[in-house]
Formats: structure tokens, C-alpha cells, sequence
């Protein structure tokens, strides 16, 4: 009997590498995308060491983001073609954008640029806990968290801070999708400080990987960013197989 499960793991597998591509010439940068993380794990990465891959559900997932994140690009491509020409606006789908003096590369998922002011779309597909610890109701037994998008701010601030100099002014909105049920928010803006916030975490990281030998000498809970979130970063590390934190209370 054909496996379906086996061979939609090795479809997935097949296609691990496309992320990475976008990269091939920008050997030495970062990502836009992993704004937020851990300086150790960034630290790892600088270093190309091979991190530990997803188990099948997760990578499953992640392909699920990756499906809605194509099927919205097509739906931006299909909307420019039939807009009309007296649009002022200007549409793009993964724009690429660049911020040379930190290093660090970025493909905005969609840019709406009119009359000087660039918009940055910024889409994120979550599960239904995670988008009822967002947007849920204060009740007895339950508080939303304020910060659960903190990594996402930074990721959407570094699209901006690569776009601040060739703009009258930049605006960010986050989009949310719940996989569960479907459900969409109407684009949600982030503050504009976290522009600087980005910058901020740039610089400092660069700074981390200059005065420190190693990753090695990166103490977990003493040296400054490492990590971020020590509540649930560690866990799903894909470096803590070789890192030493005491935050990583999974077995993996």
C-alpha cells in the first residue's frame, strides 16, 4: 500500500533547500526573518553549522505556511492584472530588500508603494492557541499576552528599516490567518519604533558576534540576548542539540 504520509515527507524534504537559495550570493548575512532570535542560535548559524531538522508534523506545518504565503502571492499577482491602469499604487510580492552595512537580507512578503509612503504586509499563519493567546478575551482564568508577536514586530521593523531611506515614510502592518478555522484579522499596523528596535538588535548582535570567540562563550541566561525568550526559545531550537542552555527542558 503507498505510504502517503512517507511520500509527502520527501516531497517537503525535496524542497528544504529553497528557502536557502535566496542566499546563494549573500554568503556571510542574515535573514530578515529571524530578527529576534537568540544571539547564540544566530551565532550557529553565522558559523553554517548544520542545524537539527523538523520532525514530519512540523514540517508539515510549516509547508501549510508556505502554501497560504504562494497562494496570497498569487492572489496580489491576480488582483494587479485586473485593477486598472489609473491605480497610483505600485504592488510587489516577495520584494527583495537589502540593509548592507548590518548584513542582513529580507523578502517582504507584499510592498504597496504610493505617493512616497511604502506599506509592508507582513503575513503570519498561526494555530488556534496561539491566536487565542492574541486576540482572546480577558477573562478569570485567562489573560492575552502582549507580547507573542514581539519576534514578528522585529521581522517587520527590519523589512522597514531596509526600505527608510528611499521613503517619504514607512508604514507596517501585521496579517494574521488562523490555520485552524481560517479565520483573517484586517492588517493590524505596528508602531514605528520598531524600526529602531530592529537596528538596535542588529547592531547589538553583530557586536555579540564580535567580542565573543565562540558560541561557546555565550552563557545562556548571562550573556545579554541569549536567549531572547527563555519561557519557549530553547525548546524548539534547532541548535539545542549542541547548546548548553538550562532553559531547554525538551528532550529532543
Amino acid at each position: 500500500m503507498l505510504d502517503i504520509e512517507g511520500v509527502y515527507s520527501n516531497f517537503i524534504d525535496s524542497h528544504r533547500d529553497d528557502h536557502s537559495r535566496k542566499y546563494e550570493d549573500y554568503d556571510g548575512w542574515f535573514g530578515a526573518s529571524s530578527a529576534g532570535n537568540c544571539f547564540k542560535k544566530q551565532y550557529y548559524k553565522h558559523l553554517k553549522l548544520e542545524p537539527q531538522g523538523f520532525d514530519n508534523r512540523v514540517a508539515r506545518l510549516l509547508r501549510l505556511g508556505t502554501i497560504f504565503h504562494e497562494d496570497i502571492a498569487k492572489a496580489v499577482e491576480f488582483h494587479k492584472k485586473n485593477k486598472g491602469s489609473d491605480s497610483e499604487s505600485k504592488l510587489y510580492v516577495e520584494k527583495q530588500v537589502k540593509i548592507p552595512k548590518l548584513k542582513v537580507l529580507g523578502h517582504i512578503d507584499i510592498l504597496e508603494q504610493e505617493n512616497g509612503v511604502s506599506r509592508v504586509f507582513d503575513m503570519k499563519t498561526v494555530s488556534a492557541f496561539r491566536w487565542r493567546k492574541k486576540f482572546g478575551r480577558i477573562t478569570k482564568t485567562f489573560k492575552p499576552d502582549p507580547n507573542l508577536d514581539e519576534m514578528y514586530k522585529m521581522q517587520i521593523g527590519t523589512y522597514a528599516l531596509a526600505l527608510v531611506d528611499t521613503s517619504d515614510s514607512v508604514e507596517m502592518y501585521l496579517c494574521w490567518y488562523n490555520k485552524n478555522d481560517s479565520k483573517m484579522k484586517p492588517p493590524i499596523e505596528v508602531d514605528s519604533s520598531y524600526i529602531d528596535e530592529a537596528k538596535n538588535y542588529w547592531e547589538l548582535l553583530w557586536g555579540a558576534i564580535a567580542t565573543h570567540e565562540s558560541p561557546d562563550d555565550m552563557i545562556p541566561g548571562v550573556t545579554k540576548g541569549v536567549p531572547m525568550d527563555q519561557k519557549w526559545e530553547c525548546n524548539y531550537c534547532s541548535y539545542n542539540n549542541i547548546c548548553d542552555s538550562k532553559f531547554n527542558t525538551k528532550k529532543r
